[in-house]
């Protein structure tokens, strides 16, 4: 097979599985009796506009009641809060997320706008603590964390300093931020208390089926779990007290298969890029093809090291 058919081979393929995506669409908005979105990607303010735009343009017949299909692993807290208002103008009668896979950070405040969170068995979402990436200024370089480890920090040079680790105190207090900046740090975290919980008061709770306040649900998911990437389960979302309920029958069997074509549909598109990367570099001219391979061999580690990033 030469490259123009394997090229045509792609294509067609790629045009059969965004059909079949778009049938399996059609049958759960037959199945559930309302139109359904899908999103498929990290939350970013680029990405509110082209909801709205989608919305505007191929949504109109939706009359109030929206499924909104989500797989994301979370992005801008801001552009999620923004994105959770405007799906609550076009599903103002009926409003319902439903998580096949993940719906982590950002959008765990997203999924908690609707009326109900429809969950796989193995669906996840996750803490709310903001996770801030800043540059390192000593070692230049960046690094991420979550505003609560910054009162764990302060509470272990306490502790050097009580002890009589002076020396290992000072180093500590060196390398935290400006205090101004650790201040505005810790005050995300009431930002992203504050969004959920006014999400939670103009929907959810309304339904009468919150098992804990708002404020209560907020705390909980923005202070509570040691880690950002904590599995949140039906279980757990359930204890918490947000109106979960388990995708079971046709519908998980729909929303799944769904699930597994969006995947392949990644699957291909990156496959796509890398071959056309690949493409490129043959076309670059031999000096710069041979500096990029030095570079990049720097970064890679020998046996038994460690990168200077992981170090």
């Amino acid at each position: 097979m030469n490259k123009k058919q394997q090229k045509e081979k792609s294509i067609d393929e790629m045009d059969k599985l965004k059909k079949e995506i778009k049938e399996t669409i059609q049958e759960i908005e037959k199945e559930r009796g309302r139109r359904c979105f899908i999103l498929w990607k990290n939350i970013t303010p680029r990405l509110v506009e082209e909801v709205f735009e989608e919305l505007r343009n191929t949504f109109e017949d939706a009359n109030g009641e929206l499924d909104v299909i989500v797989h994301s692993s979370g992005g801008d807290i801001d552009a999620a809060y923004n994105l959770a208002c405007l799906f609550q103008k076009f599903g103002n009668k009926k409003l319902t997320f439903i998580v096949p896979r993940w719906a982590k950070s950002a959008s765990t405040l997203l999924v908690c706008a609707g009326d109900e969170i429809l969950m796989s068995p193995i669906a996840e979402l996750g803490p709310l603590d903001p996770q801030i990436t800043q540059i390192n200024p000593l070692e230049e370089r960046f690094e991420q964390f979550s505003p609560l480890h910054i009162q764990t920090t302060l509470d272990l040079i306490r502790s050097e300093f009580e002890n009589g680790n002076k020396e290992l105190a000072e180093g500590l207090l060196k390398r935290l931020q400006f205090p101004l900046t650790l201040g505005s740090f810790i005050k995300s975290h009431e930002i992203a208390e504050q969004y959920l919980v006014r999400l939670l008061k103009s929907r959810m709770s309304k339904t009468g089926k919150l098992s804990s306040s708002p404020e209560e649900i907020a705390k909980r998911l923005t202070r509570e779990y040691a880690d950002h990437g904590f599995c949140i389960n039906i279980d757990e979302a359930r204890k918490i007290g947000l109106n979960t309920q388990e995708l079971k029958g046709k519908i998980l069997e729909l929303v799944w298969k769904l699930f597994k074509l969006n995947k392949e549909k990644d699957r291909m598109i990156k496959e796509k890029e890398e071959k056309e990367i690949e493409k490129t570099l043959k076309n670059l001219p031999p000096e710069i093809l041979k500096k990029i391979i030095q570079e990049k061999e720097q970064e890679t580690p020998k046996e038994g090291g460690v990168k200077d990033d992981e170090q």
